[in-house]
């Protein structure tokens, strides 16, 4: 099984060499890791199994309803973008996330997310923007039609305003969906008015995450694979999991103990493989490479919190995060 899968690693790893894209990894990330002066997520990007990560988006988790119209830590999340900006590259996008599912005391969740926009642009984007971006923001939420349209609306409006001031600066928008979400009219609307999607699509080998794709594609998105694709804006990253406490089969962690040096080798080949597979013949390869810009972030892993465990120990150790590796190695020996 070792030896197996270690040749698997070495012949994806081929896949790097003429792959379609850039290969960069978006990080996501819920942990508010300025608010107790947790340094691990930084220090990760300093790391050698972090190259990939450091061209690559990262999502931070900011705000959510229970708030109610306040960005609690502001001034500490500021500086924490600051040196994070220091350790990824210039072109990698810093996205701040609005996580949907709290209770507001009054209004809606959709109202609050509306709201957390203004706030993004003038407690944030002020600034930050004009030295530290780009820097966009990031809805990971549930809303009906009304409601999305209701946030974009605001975007609109606030985007227009933004511009007032910093006119060459980009105002962009990223919203999560899942690969099968079934609600079309929502998938539409979101992508019609969106910059980007990040897609979830859980599997652990790169055959199931194309299967996924083509779900997303041809059934999920109204009209991704038909003459009117041009008719939405948004781009797409392709988002997998290596939490090792998810079940087998939906996670890069379920090949952890199999893998000489670290899974990190195969976990990234997978979502590059599974990329370079899906590239002509999931769509179009006009389609595909719309929506897939070659110079965007195409994958990601999801949550940074429970996906860092696939780097291993060492890296786990190097960083100051809490090691994991026993986990990770009884979660992937019983989903051999």
């Amino acid at each position: 099984m070792i030896h197996t899968l270690v040749i698997i690693a070495v012949s994806l790893s081929s896949f790097f060499v003429d792959a379609y894209g850039n290969g960069c990894l978006a990080t996501y990330s819920r942990q508010k890791y300025w608010r107790d002066g947790d340094r691990s997520l930084i220090e990760f990007f300093k790391t050698d199994e972090a190259k990939q990560s450091k061209c690559g988006d990262v999502y931070l988790a900011v705000a959510d309803a229970s708030q109610e119209g306040q960005l609690p830590d502001r001034n500490e999340l500021i500086q924490f973008v600051k040196d994070l900006r220091e350790q990824i590259e210039d072109n990698a996008t810093i996205y701040f996330t609005y996580v949907g599912g709290a209770l507001p005391s009054t209004g809606t969740d959709a109202a609050w997310a509306g709201h957390f926009v203004a706030l993004v642009e003038v407690h944030l984007l002020f600034a930050l923007a004009p030295e530290y971006g780009p820097l966009e923001i990031s809805f990971d939420a549930v809303f009906d039609k009304t409601g999305w349209s209701e946030v974009f609306d605001v975007v609109v409006d606030t985007r227009r305003h933004f511009a007032a001031y910093y006119p060459n600066i980009p105002f962009k928008v990223d919203v999560r969906l899942d690969h099968s979400l079934d609600d079309r009219q929502v998938v539409d609307e979101i992508m019609r008015k969106a910059d980007r999607v990040s897609v979830t699509a859980f599997a652990s080998h790169r055959f199931d995450l194309v299967d996924m794709y083509r779900t997303f594609l041809t059934s999920t998105c109204p009209h991704c694979n038909d003459e009117s694709f041009r008719d939405y804006k948004a781009k797409v990253t392709f988002v997998a999991t290596g939490d090792c406490s998810a079940p087998c089969g939906t996670t890069l962690c379920d090949d952890y103990a199999f893998v000489v040096p670290s899974n990190i080798v195969t976990a990234p080949a997978q979502l590059l493989a599974s990329i370079n597979i899906a590239r002509g013949h999931v769509i179009g390869r006009d389609r595909f490479d719309y929506f897939l810009e070659a110079n965007g972030t195409l994958i990601g892993l999801d949550h940074f919190e429970s996906s860092r465990c696939i780097y291993g120990d060492g890296v786990l150790a190097a960083i100051g995060a809490p090691s994991c590796g026993a986990d990770a190695i009884k979660h992937s020996q019983a989903c051999s």
